[in-house]
């Protein structure tokens, strides 16, 4: 039984940071219409900038500011530099993700070479142990839990009510309607590019406090972020977020039966089942475009 809680409690904390890149990576696709594979980059830029400003001796919430204005400034050039002239000249859906895909090799490359490709551990963080019931836990999984609880809430908060926030729900539901009233959907997308990739770099950052990041670890997160938008339910955000804590859960429940190497295939499974009995997504409604 102690054995069992454990394991639930690992899920609920692996998933609270599924949920954050989930939700971050389903808000840009939900929008733009756009399957943002590099935002797996983005992800890994937000704690290699922490790491960096925390290595030229800026106290570690100041690093940590650093890395997420890091990740929500790479967010917005891939935007402006990538996926912004492809639209302009109509490309194809699959062009786009080509694109996305060798812009997140080429940046997780170009961290390798600035960083090296050993692991980095950000430091700073006062850690203690903590135990109740037979459970232990540090007070680092707990800030996990605190932070993407926060970050969801303050999401859902933003987006039903602000006026930005309505405006993009309105770009999500319909791009050219929306034009049609006088929003302006590129600038829609910066801003959601911006938001997203910054809600993406405090699970990375507090994943380098707690075991270490290395230039690839994006590539792992944006997996594991994209099924759970699709178990949610493509442009849900609580959907996206619930589909993340499944995952979570279902991974570490299932290393009482299954090695853990095979955590991934355990993803893949919750996604077929998803699929198979509910093709839209636990909280999703049908999608009329996207690009993937």
């Amino acid at each position: 039984m102690d054995l069992f809680a454990q394991l639930l409690v690992n899920g609920v904390i692996a998933g609270s940071l599924y949920a954050l890149v989930a939700c971050s990576f389903g808000l840009i696709l939900g929008t733009t219409g756009t399957f943002h594979f590099a935002h797996g980059v983005v992800f890994a830029a937000g704690a290699y900038g922490a790491y960096f400003a925390a290595g030229r001796g800026l106290p570690l919430w100041a690093a940590v500011g650093v890395g997420i204005a890091g990740a929500a400034l790479v967010g917005v050039l891939i935007e402006v530099v990538v996926y912004r002239p492809l639209r302009k000249i109509s490309a194809s859906p699959l062009v786009i993700l080509i694109a996305s895909l060798g812009t997140l090799i080429v940046l997780e490359n170009a961290i390798a070479i600035g960083f090296s490709t050993d692991a980095k551990v950000l430091e700073g963080f006062p850690r203690k142990g903590v135990i109740i019931g037979g459970v232990g836990f540090t007070t680092l999984h707990v800030t996990m839990v605190a932070v993407s609880l926060v970050v969801f809430l303050g999401l859902l908060a933003f987006l039903h009510w602000t006026r930005t926030g309505r405006a993009i729900r309105a770009v999500a539901t319909s791009p050219e309607m929306a034009e049609i009233v006088g929003i302006d959907t590129g600038r829609v997308f910066l801003l959601v590019f911006a938001i997203g990739s910054a809600m993406a770099a405090p699970a990375a950052i507090l994943i380098m406090m707690d075991r270490g990041g290395t230039p690839d670890m994006g590539m792992e997160a944006i997996l594991i972020a994209a099924i759970a938008v699709i178990v949610g339910g493509i442009g849900s955000v609580p959907g996206a977020a619930l589909g993340a804590l499944i995952i979570g859960v279902a991974q570490n429940l299932g290393v009482m039966q299954i090695p853990s190497e095979w955590q991934a295939a355990i993803a893949f499974g919750v996604l077929l089942v998803v699929v198979i009995l509910r093709p839209h997504g636990l909280l999703g409604k049908k999608l009329k475009k996207a690009e993937i």
